[in-house]
């Protein structure tokens, strides 16, 4: 079957291909039927890691004073609550102070360390894209924010992650498929080698409030880095991964039946990582589960942040 919808390559990104990966009855309802919850989370991992990593984003595109954004962006997270006349989670101002207290912490270490006086900042919010599978397929990035290292010119894609321990996600950060998509997204669109990235460099926050009996580290800062044999290992790998999830795509539009194509993976990360979490079973114990899915979701592009980055970026254009 072609591949291609409407006329136009189907659009994929590194997020989609992980989703794909893990789950693929999550993918089923994230990316094939465009699901999203109606009520919104204010309060868990997505959504403290959510409001750190923008209050640090527009602090270092914007220079606005970091922890007034923040400040700023959990305020405008309660208003959403009051609005929309939900009842405000009892975690939420436990949680929003811990994340406060996170980005206090990391003005210090920041300034102690001096892990930001050797970078120069390069872009930020810039979408890349790249035709794959004979075209049927446009595989997408959007780039938060590149640096140069002034020591060496060395050039790095930038990255924040909050985790509870830096361990897991340091021993498997070589693995990590972000950095990589990026890399093959940057080569495909700049020809000069001199000012691809090499890289990318990763801030760790863990989430923790730093009392007396907390014991450090707090942050880390350390690079990933990706040489040619490996690159070229990823371009095969994606390939691979494309024609999986294409294949998959094909057998849900011929009429393959969800349970057969699409089925879940069952991890102990369901709970908090799975918006689908509390109707999943639903899906094969005879519940009314379209009754419920009218209910908790709606329908929604799942790449509407790639089009609210290209009307800031145009934007900036125009007002230039």
């Amino acid at each position: 079957m072609n591949t291609i919808t409407n006329g136009q390559a189907y659009k994929v990104s590194n997020s989609e291909i992980q989703v794909f990966k893990d789950c693929r009855r999550k993918w089923w309802l994230t990316y094939y039927r465009r699901l999203k919850p109606k009520d919104k989370k204010y309060t868990g991992p997505l959504a403290l890691g959510s409001r750190v990593h923008e209050a640090l984003d527009r602090h270092y595109t914007s220079g606005d004073d970091l922890i007034e954004t923040y400040n700023l962006l959990l305020a405008e997270d309660l208003l959403a609550i009051e609005e929309a006349e939900m009842f405000i989670p009892d975690n939420f101002g436990s949680e929003g102070e811990l994340g406060r207290i996170m980005l206090e912490g990391y003005i210090d270490w920041s300034d102690e360390e001096g892990i930001n006086s050797d970078l120069e900042l390069v872009s930020t919010e810039e979408i890349l894209s790249m035709f794959l599978m004979d075209g049927t397929v446009e595989l997408q990035g959007k780039l938060d924010m590149r640096v140069r290292r002034l020591s060496d010119g060395a050039r790095l894609f930038r990255d924040w992650k909050t985790a509870i321990s830096f361990t897991d996600f340091e021993s498997t950060a070589q693995m990590n498929e972000q950095i990589m998509t990026y890399m093959l997204l940057e080569h495909a669109n700049n020809p000069d080698p001199e000012t691809r990235s090499m890289g990318g460099i990763f801030t760790l926050f863990r989430k923790v409030k730093r009392t007396a009996s907390a014991k450090p580290p707090f942050y880390k800062q350390f690079e990933v880095n990706h040489n040619v044999f490996t690159m070229r290992s990823f371009w095969e790998r994606i390939h691979g991964e494309l024609n999986d999830l294409m294949a998959l795509k094909n057998a849900l539009d011929s009429g393959a039946s969800h349970r057969q194509v699409a089925y879940p993976r069952p991890s102990r990360d369901c709970t908090w990582k799975c918006d689908f979490y509390s109707i999943c079973t639903m899906f094969d114990d005879g519940s009314a589960v379209e009754e419920a899915v009218a209910e908790r979701f709606e329908v929604s592009d799942p790449y509407d942040y790639y089009n609210s980055t290209l009307d800031k970026t145009k934007e900036g254009k125009d007002n230039g």
